[in-house]
């Protein structure tokens, strides 16, 4: 099992706009080609307009069947086009992880 953690910045005062548009457009569509988020979260102090997630996949061409599968569909290609036009994220990052040894993410 492998996991997909990803942080996005987001221009200063436009969280809550990214995340309307986000909840509106790309979760939708993330839940339909990858399933549910591991976990979804935004800074509530340190480094403020952060967003941070991780999607669960079993191995990393789990993760790039399902990635490639999303990334084809046109409302996805639609949603990409609404995040640039809005010029909201400032900056991503992603790194795959993997459990410890002593972790059970099962449970």
């Amino acid at each position: 099992m492998i996991f997909d953690h990803r942080v996005y910045t987001v221009r200063p005062n436009r969280l809550n706009d990214f995340l309307a548009l986000y909840e509106e457009f790309g979760l939708p569509l993330q839940r339909k080609y990858l399933g549910e988020p591991f976990g979804y979260f935004y800074t509530h102090i340190g480094p403020l307009s952060r967003l941070v997630h991780l999607w669960k996949y079993d191995s990393l061409e789990d993760r790039e069947q399902r990635r490639n599968d999303m990334e084809a569909d046109p409302l996805w290609k639609e949603f990409r086009k609404k995040v640039i036009e809005t010029d909201y994220l400032l900056d991503m990052e992603n790194q795959i992880l993997k459990a410890a040894p002593f972790f059970d993410p099962a449970k």
